[in-house]
């Protein structure tokens, strides 16, 4: 389920669109956030294995050394965390968050050299 969420479907689908999604109303409708209850569902569907509650807390707090030092970057943004978190974190939010700040320091870092 990688990929953009769009709210219409009228769309172009463009050249190397490999496949489609559709999910119903409720699938799509965001429940209520609750803190986390350390179930470590995440951290099962992450097929980089990665912590995806770790890096979502840090880029929540924008530590983002922290969320360097974790590898934020190798996230593919495939969404499976989100999709099976039971707390309804929207943890895909925060490590795209995270990414791009991450990747914008690493970009200045390397302009400096």
């Amino acid at each position: 389920m990688m990929g953009r969420a769009l709210s219409n479907v009228a769309m172009p689908v463009m050249k190397g669109c490999s496949g489609i999604t559709i999910l119903s109303g409720s699938e799509v409708r965001r429940g209520e956030e609750s803190a986390c209850i350390k179930c470590a569902k995440c951290v099962e569907a992450c097929p980089m294995g990665l912590e995806p509650y770790l890096l979502a807390k840090i880029s929540k707090r924008k530590g983002w050394e922290a969320a360097e030092q974790n590898d934020i970057v190798s996230c593919i943004e495939c969404g499976c965390c989100q999709f099976t978190c039971p707390a309804n974190i929207p943890l895909l939010d925060y490590v795209r968050l995270g990414k791009q700040s991450v990747m914008g320091i690493i970009r200045s870092r390397n302009a400096k050299k």
